[in-house]
């Protein structure tokens, strides 16, 4: 069936200026080493109009795009292929289970004033319920994402992240999921609904006490902030609801920083942490 004028133009849209040159962002979008310093955990690109990128982190399947458009410093289109949504795990939902989409990430970028503006157009999202989840969870994942770009080109330019992160897939409906994973035995924030731009502390289930400035905050969703003890890392958490209405929550801290073990050691808890607090 073909998809009408405003199912065509579902889609995401956001602009962030940045404190680099267009040259520089072009790297950070389009160079697997300087894409796992902001992005994924792991890249492949084959670079030029034609060509293909990959982004992984490590579980559920990899990110799969051909490039459209290759206009280097100005502009850079990807296209998925028989896209479907993802289920908690990092899974697309099977075929039959949910219409296939062409989806469409369009990265355009301009000098203003000094800066060099990024906007970020992602569309071609189908309907449906699974699809309205995978647009919000696209819609808030982009939003830090793009501050994780932001914050690497600002404090950290050329210099290698490491990452961990627990993660966890529950039936706990996603406002309760929030509720508990900032509750008493979660991650305790303070203040406890902190504002965008204001500092904030967090201690760890394991005792670990971090503190920072919140660089993205969406109640009851997600928070996103810098690390001062790690040399301005980068710590997030988040839930979101998946393809198939589950709730899927994650801790996750990156430091740019060749001593990894402060990092390993916070993945190991919060996988245990995360595991314990939604067991059920």
């Amino acid at each position: 069936m073909e998809k009408t004028a405003a199912e065509q133009t579902r889609a995401f849209r956001m602009s962030l200026d940045l404190d680099a040159t267009p040259d520089q962002v072009w790297r950070a979008l389009t160079e697997a080493e300087e894409l796992v310093r902001w992005f994924p955990t792991g890249a492949r690109v084959t670079p030029g109009k034609g060509g293909r990128m990959l982004w992984s982190w490590g579980y559920g399947e990899d990110w799969v795009t051909t490039i459209d458009e290759w206009e280097p410093g100005k502009l850079l289109r990807l296209i998925q292929e028989e896209a479907r949504p993802y289920d908690a795990q990092g899974h697309p939902l099977p075929p039959g289970e949910v219409e296939a989409a062409r989806i469409a990430m369009e990265f355009t970028l301009e000098t203003v004033q000094g800066k060099t503006r990024l906007r970020l157009v992602h569309s071609g999202f189908g309907q449906g319920a699974a699809w309205d989840a995978e647009v919000d969870g696209i819609s808030e994942g982009w939003q830090a994402e793009l501050r994780s770009l932001r914050h690497y080109l600002r404090r950290h330019r050329g210099r290698n992240r490491r990452a961990a992160r627990g993660l966890v897939n529950t039936a706990v409906p996603r406002d309760a999921a929030w509720a508990r994973l900032t509750g008493p035995r979660g991650y305790r924030l303070s203040p406890a609904s902190p504002k965008e731009g204001e500092a904030f502390e967090v201690v760890t289930p394991g005792g670990r006490r971090y503190s920072g400035t919140v660089e993205l905050t969406l109640p009851g969703v997600t928070l996103a902030g810098t690390v001062r003890e790690l040399d301005d890392g980068w710590f997030r958490l988040l839930t979101w609801r998946d393809a198939r209405g589950h709730t899927g929550v994650w801790a996750w801290l990156a430091a740019y920083t060749d001593d990894d073990r402060a990092v390993r050691e916070f993945g190991e808890e919060a996988q245990t942490a995360l595991e314990r607090l939604f067991k059920e």
